[in-house]
């Protein structure tokens, strides 16, 4: 990436999403999932309870905010990265014709 970078810092408020079961070792719900609840600019004074508070930052190309080019590229690595699995069902192409 070439040209001048900007920084805009936020804040993330992050919920888990607890499992239904209980883990047998700990005896403690697992986390199954999080999700964001909340994001400000600053650092909130008292962030909701049962929330990880993250700050992040992230850099943007200073020509995304030109009138003429109101778009920016974001380049994640692939280390970053999770892959989703994708379940399939396969099923007999004959069932249900008779």
């Amino acid at each position: 990436m070439t040209g001048k970078q900007v920084d805009a810092t936020f804040y993330a408020q992050v919920e888990p999403e607890f499992s239904h079961w209980v883990n047998h070792v700990t005896g403690e719900r697992e986390v199954r999932s999080a999700k964001v609840v909340n994001i400000t600019q600053r650092r909130p004074d008292r962030p909701r309870s049962g929330t990880v508070l993250v700050k992040l930052t992230i850099r943007v190309p200073e020509a995304a905010f030109l009138p003429l080019r109101p778009e920016a590229i974001v380049v994640i690595p692939e280390d970053m990265t999770v892959a989703t699995p994708l379940e399939v069902s396969a099923s007999d192409p004959r069932d249900g014709d008779a």
